[in-house]
């Protein structure tokens, strides 16, 4: 136990099917040291209100995304899609991690400052889960953001060359 003299907080993950144990312990420094099954990851998050956001995992940097669908919450990292379930005493949390919401929908926001490239969807567009929504060019690079899940496109709010801010609302799934 470290000076904060807090346990570490331990929490049973599946992704995709697969089982980790995620620990979590706030450092004295008030870094967060996390260990998944055993083993340190050097872990930095940033995320908004939202549940987009960026992570920083061993000095690799990842754009996430939270949605639901059907009660069960998918993680979009990079554009890849995962299920991900929380177990045990933390499963009361599941669909919940970013904004409260409960069940459905996913509101993609802008993780950073950037151009859109393109937008992929329309309002009134069905899309399943996996679907190319919108492409953000950041830091000289694309990045194309997917659904988390099934629905129909309900806001659009913009359009290829705008320039946006972290944080910004871009697309609206029911």
């Amino acid at each position: 136990m470290t000076a904060s003299s807090r346990p570490p907080a331990r929490v049973a993950v599946r992704v995709d099917g697969t089982l980790f144990v995620v620990e979590v312990e706030e450092s004295p420094e008030g870094r967060l040291e996390v260990r998944v099954d055993g083993h340190a990851v050097a872990v930095d998050a940033r995320f908004g209100a939202s549940g987009s956001g960026s992570l920083l995992l061993d000095g690799v940097s990842h754009v996430v995304d939270q949605g639901t669908d059907h009660g069960e919450t998918h993680v979009v990292v990079d554009g890849e899609v995962f299920a991900v379930q929380i177990e045990g005493n933390g499963a009361r949390q599941r669909g919940a991690i970013a904004d409260g919401r409960a069940t459905g929908g996913q509101r993609l926001v802008a993780p950073m400052p950037g151009k859109v490239a393109a937008v992929l969807v329309a309002v009134g567009q069905p899309v399943e889960r996996g679907t190319g929504l919108v492409v953000l060019e950041a830091m000289k690079m694309e990045n194309e953001f997917r659904a988390a899940g099934s629905g129909v496109v309900t806001e659009v709010h913009v359009s290829p060359g705008q320039a946006v801010n972290a944080g910004d609302l871009l697309v609206v799934i029911a």
